[in-house]
């Protein structure tokens, strides 16, 4: 468990004014407390304020605090800057799945952390490429999922899937969502795909749509690779990676998915529980 916290990295949603401001706040109160943070922007390159000014920085931080919404702790966990850095979360979005508290209760929370520390959970991370003539012309991380669908045209898409080193199907489909367990409460559960308790090593495979197929989401051992090849003729068809990166994909593409030796570490507080996470935000109801 990490107990002494001094240096906070404190990332803010990129052109967002209520974001800013609370970066500030939120910076100046962890000082006021004898924390020194770091204050960035959630862009490429972007330049941070240290604060209190002048203060030393004497190693990486304790903490990277994520000021936004899902999709800018997504963001954050794929940057190389936060590697090993516990994520923390502060809600500015809709769902807020992945942060720990909103703009009402983080003092709280963070005064909690400090005065008791923080348990490390690992989330697992996958790694994206499209082999297109036997080359990789493509290759990203992801957090939360992989998903091949079709762009404006509204045509089923024919996939040869592969599971390991096993041939499974041919499989039609409007596309097919690769996920994370981190992930399966987004685009995986609302393809028909299961809640996937977040610290197993596993993935799961969700088709869009599938016409005439018994085809059902199939969870599988992260270690086994997942490869999606382009079975035929197709056009318009994307590969969208946490739902932030995109790219086109060419007649007879493959896509495959690996396992990554980087992983997300999010600062969790003793006790926390995921299934009461889950009826917080409405994914099972109470009895």
């Amino acid at each position: 468990m990490q107990r002494t916290i001094k240096t906070v990295l404190v990332i803010y949603k990129a052109d967002h004014a209520l974001a800013q401001s609370m970066a500030w706040t939120v910076a100046d109160w962890l000082a006021r407390r004898g924390v020194v943070c770091l204050v960035r922007e959630n862009l490429p390159d972007a330049p941070h304020a240290v604060i209190p000014p002048g203060a030393v920085v004497s190693g990486p931080p304790d903490l990277g605090l994520v000021l936004g919404g899902d999709g800018t702790m997504l963001s954050a966990a794929r940057k190389r800057l936060l590697d090993g850095v516990p994520l923390l979360g502060i809600n500015l979005g809709r769902v807020g799945f992945m942060t720990a508290a909103g703009v009402n209760d983080w003092p709280e929370l963070l005064a909690d952390i400090l005065a008791n520390g923080f348990i490390e959970a690992r989330r697992l991370m996958i790694e994206v490429s499209v082999i297109r003539g036997g080359e990789t012309v493509f290759s990203t991380i992801s957090v939360n999922d992989v998903v091949v669908s079709r762009g404006a045209m509204a045509r089923l898409a024919a996939f040869d899937l592969t599971l390991g080193d096993g041939d499974v199907c041919t499989l039609r489909a409007d596309g097919v969502v690769v996920s994370t367990p981190t992930g399966s409460t987004a685009y995986c559960v609302s393809a028909g795909g299961p809640l996937i308790y977040p610290g197993l090593d596993v993935l799961c495979v969700v088709p869009i749509c599938p016409f005439l197929s018994d085809f059902k989401p199939v969870v599988v051992p992260a270690d086994a690779p997942v490869r999606l090849a382009l079975s035929a003729p197709e056009t318009n068809m994307y590969l969208t990676c946490d739902g932030q990166e995109l790219f086109s994909l060419d007649d007879l593409d493959v896509v495959l998915v690996t396992k990554s030796k980087r992983c997300v570490r999010l600062a969790k507080r003793p006790g926390e529980s995921y299934f009461e996470r889950l009826r917080l935000k409405g994914f099972i109801n109470r009895p």
